[in-house]
């Protein structure tokens, strides 16, 4: 029963009012996406960091310093050998994952609960590096990418573990970090460190 002076809406104004919000939610949608997958990012990207050191204090309080001693050069199954024995020794055992294990003759992988993991790799003279993914199953079949969008670079230094570059200026690493074509932006992890763990608002590749 229709209520005296009550008059429903005709079917172009729902049309319209519909359109109106589509053309508003595509307007303002990509921004919502862009705005939580770099706050993801910034989350994962500082947590990684916090969690990676903490578990290196752990390691040198039980064990003292760490020292890289490896015999052998890449490429061979001892150095495999060292690799694996120095991750499961020295950093995985204070990690909570859900997956750590031998890649190949040079590198270690581990996956944490939140999907995110790391690919780690020690090469000839002792060069420790630390290929952290945001999310790890993301381009899983190759080992360095580099990309600025999933996986970003970290490495050993003075007993931390630490973007590299993360010294050089923030101009300096946004000429790394925002270059274009099929390269590896090493200095993607040490802008935003050195931004504080933000994403400049100019950063290209998550969006």
């Amino acid at each position: 029963m229709w209520l005296k002076g009550f008059r429903g809406f005709t079917l172009a104004e729902v049309l319209i009012t519909l359109g109106i919000i589509g053309v508003v939610s595509a307007l303002t949608l990509p921004s919502v996406i862009t705005k939580y997958k770099r706050q993801n990012a910034e989350t994962r990207l500082k947590k990684f960091y916090s969690v990676i050191n903490q578990a290196l204090q752990m390691s040198v309080a039980e064990h003292g310093e760490i020292e890289f001693n490896f015999v052998n050069d890449t490429n061979n199954d001892e150095h495999s050998k060292e690799g694996e024995e120095f991750f499961k020794q020295y950093i995985t055992k204070y990690l909570v994952k859900i997956k750590d294990e031998k890649y190949n003759q040079n590198y270690y992988d581990v996956v944490f609960l939140d999907g995110s993991g790391f690919r780690g790799y020690i090469g000839s003279n002792d060069v420790f590096y630390i290929f952290y993914r945001l999310n790890y199953n993301t381009d899983s079949s190759t080992l360095t990418n580099l990309d600025g969008k999933n996986e970003f670079l970290f490495t050993y230094n003075n007993g931390r573990i630490e973007p590299i570059w993360k010294t050089n200026s923030i101009s300096s690493l946004k000429s790394n970090c925002y270059q274009t074509g099929n390269v590896q932006r090493h200095g993607c992890a040490a802008l935003i460190m050195q931004n504080g763990w933000k994403i400049p608002e100019d950063y290209p590749w998550i969006k």
